[in-house]
């Protein structure tokens, strides 16, 4: 069964828009054919209304965020880009076969941007820690558009850390052992 949770961030609740949201993902069933859990988050910016879905299923999971001039636009945009992603998804999975799903770990994401306030963070996100390597992390930078991402590294099973550097190289950091 599909459990689907709408929460509204610095707007008023609304069960037309949380109904609507509800019913756009809930027709990505015949796309996914698996059971998921979706949160969809519904928040207002100053004049953007923006649409955030975190979809998790048996072996993937997709972050999708739009943003609009009002948020019924935003929900279907937001919807649509799921589906791509699930399409495509659907198709890596034909073309390896039967019985190979992989699984694409959940971690953590911080975008943060600089400017002469200082440094402010625009999005960050929960994670449940998978191992995978640090390779695997690095490509994570771009899969999901963070600046950083925290991890547990697969070969020392510690929290570890990847991140854009100015000059657009990856670093990494891990704690030390004694």
């Amino acid at each position: 069964m599909n459990q689907i949770q709408v929460t509204f961030r610095h707007v008023d609740p609304s069960q037309a828009l949380k109904d609507y949201a509800v019913e756009k993902l809930g027709r990505l069933q015949k796309v996914i054919e698996k059971p998921f859990e979706a949160n969809v988050t519904l928040s207002v910016e100053k004049y953007r209304h923006i649409a955030e879905v975190f979809m998790t299923a048996p072996g993937i999971t997709i972050k999708a965020i739009e943003s609009t001039e009002d948020l019924y636009s935003a929900i279907d945009l937001v919807c649509d880009k799921v589906e791509r992603q699930l399409k495509k998804y659907r198709e890596k999975q034909k073309d390896k076969g039967p019985g190979t799903a992989a699984q694409i770990p959940f971690v953590s994401g911080i975008t943060v941007s600089s400017g002469d306030e200082g440094i402010h963070i625009v999005r960050s996100d929960n994670f449940l820690p998978k191992p995978m390597t640090v390779e695997e992390a690095a490509k994570h930078l771009d899969l999901l558009r963070v600046d950083v991402l925290m991890f547990v590294n697969q070969e020392t099973n510690l929290p570890s850390v990847v991140f854009r550097q100015s000059g657009g190289s990856v670093g990494f950091t891990e704690p030390t052992v004694k």
